[in-house]
């Protein structure tokens, strides 16, 4: 083969490769973009759901016994699960674990109670304003939202506490900490 033989071959080479180049130039951005919509799509549907639960926060622990209340809610925990899935950017996906953490904390607070809720609070008999009780399917599934998950890894166990000790800024001035600290074993010595 000549040289003027790899002119050509070279040019779709080249031609190709610019193509892939362009290609890849529109579609990242528009993935990353894309990510970032269903990021924001799952979280307000997170607040919604706490929303429609709590009556806007005016209804708590325990929440009011309203079926559609309990429904609503149960129905947008189920779409931010599917969005949480459209999440491609690792990101994206951390700052929805934490968010998702934070509103976790804000149903379980929400549904904690100083006395187990009752079946009556549940049942699925009329009411005096004629309204049937809470679905049971709603129930099971924000209440598993509330709940911390299986086999998640808890954040506090990764923190570094032996260095966070070694910089011995969060103990200056803090004498009860300090004395809290030293009546447990593993943290007297660290200390």
């Amino acid at each position: 083969m000549t040289e003027i033989d790899w002119v050509p071959t070279l040019t779709i080479l080249f031609a190709g490769g610019s193509a892939i180049a362009a290609a890849a130039a529109i579609f990242f951005p528009w993935r990353t973009h894309k990510s970032q919509q269903f990021l924001e799509q799952a979280i307000l549907t997170l607040s919604r759901a706490y929303e429609a639960l709590s009556c806007n926060g005016q209804e708590i622990q325990p929440p009011k016994s309203n079926r559609l209340n309990w429904l609503t809610s149960a129905r947008h925990i189920e779409q931010y699960r599917r969005l949480k899935q459209l999440i491609v950017c690792k990101e994206h996906k951390l700052v929805c674990e934490d968010q998702e953490e934070y509103w976790r904390h804000r149903f379980y607070e929400c549904l904690k109670t100083p006395t187990p809720l009752s079946p009556s609070y549940y049942r699925d008999e009329p009411k005096p304003n004629g309204q049937l009780g809470i679905e049971p399917t709603s129930a099971i599934i924000i209440h598993d939202f509330a709940n911390w998950p299986d086999g998640k890894q808890d954040p506090i166990d990764l923190a570094d506490v032996d260095s966070i000790l070694k910089r011995n800024q969060v103990l200056k001035g803090n004498i009860g900490l300090r004395g809290y600290l030293e009546s447990f074993p593993r943290y007297k010595d660290r200390i």
